[in-house]
């Protein structure tokens, strides 16, 4: 039996560790081009030199190509103790964007700050939030 072609445990992680991060620069790189495509298609529409449908075309895309990233990243990209920290972190960023939200609303409504809350600043918190306690978990602090 010819064993050659096989790669030893080390080297098949490494593959896959680099599979991984190609996978990650390859869409990170496709959602900036999106992002970057969407910014100009809204400057376009305010300016009246587009239809209307090209911006909700635009967003059906990304829509879509968010969900298909989603279920792909979390489906075949990770592991089960990856999708469990992930899983962990993005409910720890979920509460503490409702504590947030609740307490500025709260405090806004008191006259104790001078703005209501706004959809940027939650979802600001929420995904610091998400970002904080994932780097948590990574470092073992569970």
């Amino acid at each position: 039996m010819d064993t050659d072609n096989t790669l030893s445990g080390e080297k098949r992680y490494s593959a896959r560790r680099r599979a991984f991060w190609r996978y990650l620069t390859l869409t990170f790189a496709a959602f900036l081009l999106i992002g970057l495509l969407s910014g100009f298609v809204q400057s376009a529409y305010r300016d009246g030199e587009i239809g209307l449908w090209v911006p909700v075309t635009v967003g059906i895309v990304l829509l879509v190509a968010l969900t298909w990233y989603t279920w792909d990243y979390f489906t075949r990209r990770i592991d089960e103790l990856d999708l469990m920290d992930n899983l962990w972190a993005h409910l720890v960023g979920q509460y503490v964007a409702l504590v947030a939200f609740m307490g500025w609303y709260f405090l806004a409504d008191l006259g104790v700050l001078a703005t209501f809350p706004t959809a940027f600043g939650v979802i600001l918190t929420m995904i610091g939030a998400t970002l904080l306690a994932y780097a948590a978990r990574k470092l073992g602090l569970r």
